[in-house]
């Protein structure tokens, strides 16, 4: 049987913020939505493809790749990048904006000498190039996605109900990421904050009762989040460099993303001051155990063999992304009370309780 389900995907939205999804509803589930471990490119292959992080291949989107060499002419370069850009922060980034453009991949503000050893490996796990089948390709659906539709979450709904109204999609999948955005640059004490947030409501509730009302009470929705926020109160300044030299591919690798820093050791004479550089830090996060990285799938190697987690509230800065933090973040512990997203829908699961990410795709899946 070919049941009519809609599947809306709100990036960021917290739990206790989709109250007034759930009463103008009336739906019969409110979960917690228990993110995995890391950022939104993972949580995704766990909500869509049921792939941990060993799984799919990838922790975060940008890794180390030891078969990556720098030509000559790069390695003579890179000193005179990093020479341009101490004149001030303006020049760096138009020299970062450059060489994305001629890449074709967007790189932040990673440091130039590092680059040519990285690899951007994680892909979204609801676009159409993802590599393994997920339940949006498994039950065909249609999607309207904000890659393509623009990060403005009323054109994508506008787009998702005109394109429901004209073509009765049995099969149809929306995704949004404004409210994500707007969370990072502006924090949740905000009235952008509040105005992002009755956008989605109006919105998600317009098309979920226009979907039903088309299709009948057999129809199915789903409405989820991969996590919740922080607010960033702390900035953390930590430079491995500092404690280990500089890095190459003999003798260590590091990656700084916004709550995690990530080490891969090509020498093993550098591990303890490695591993004694992080006990600096070590009251503001903690190095992930061996039984976390088993918990969370981060078993391989290849995804560091050192990972460093933040604790709430506080986010490397500078960091491979920006010289600054945002206002508010996700990544931290995903057990945390502020890292829940939210789980709605008209299936018969109760309140209150919690689904993880696997389980996302596990319950969707089982529907089709």
């Amino acid at each position: 049987m070919n049941r009519p389900i809609l599947v809306i995907f709100v990036d960021a939205l917290p739990y206790d913020r989709a109250v007034n999804i759930v009463n103008a509803l009336k739906a019969d589930t409110h979960l917690k939505s228990i993110p995995g471990v890391g950022y939104s490119i993972n949580v995704k292959a766990e909500m869509f493809a049921g792939l941990k992080p060993d799984d799919v291949g990838y922790f975060c989107e940008w890794n180390y790749n030891p078969e990556n060499k720098s030509v000559w002419w790069v390695k003579l370069g890179i000193p005179i990048l990093e020479w341009l850009s101490s004149f001030n922060h303006f020049i760096d980034r138009v020299i970062h904006k450059i060489i994305t453009l001629a890449r074709g991949e967007r790189i932040y503000a990673i440091p130039y000498r590092i680059l040519p050893m990285l690899k951007c490996s994680g892909l979204t796990a609801y676009e159409h190039n993802f590599g393994a089948p997920t339940f949006l390709s498994e039950g065909n659906f249609n999607r309207v996605l904000y890659s393509e539709e623009g990060v403005n979450d009323k054109k994508v709904f506008d787009k998702a109900l005109e394109k429901l109204r004209q073509e009765k999609n049995k099969r149809l999948f929306v995704s949004t990421a404004e409210l994500d955005g707007v969370m990072h640059h502006y924090g949740m004490s905000c009235q952008r904050y509040e105005d992002q947030i009755s956008l989605i409501e109006e919105l998600a509730v317009d098309l979920i009762q226009e979907f039903i009302s088309i299709h009948g009470e057999q129809a199915k929705y789903f409405l989820f989040s991969d996590h919740g926020m922080a607010p960033v109160l702390e900035p953390v300044d930590f430079d491995i460099s500092k404690y280990c030299g500089q890095p190459s591919n003999e003798s260590y690798v590091y990656v700084v993303d916004a709550t995690f820093y990530r080490v891969w050791i090509n020498n093993e004479g550098l591990r303890t001051k490695i591993t004694d550089a992080f006990e600096n830090i070590n009251h503001l996060g903690h190095v992930l155990t061996e039984e976390e990285r088993i918990k969370y799938g981060l078993v391989d190697q290849k995804h560091g063999d050192i990972i460093f987690l933040l604790n709430e509230s506080k986010q490397f800065a500078p960091n491979f992304f920006g010289k600054e933090i945002s206002q508010a973040m996700h990544g931290y512990d995903p057990e945390l009370k502020s890292q829940a997203g939210a789980f709605v829908s008209n299936i018969n699961s109760g309140f209150g309780g919690s689904i993880s990410s696997m389980s996302i795709y596990e319950t969707i899946r089982s529907f089709l």
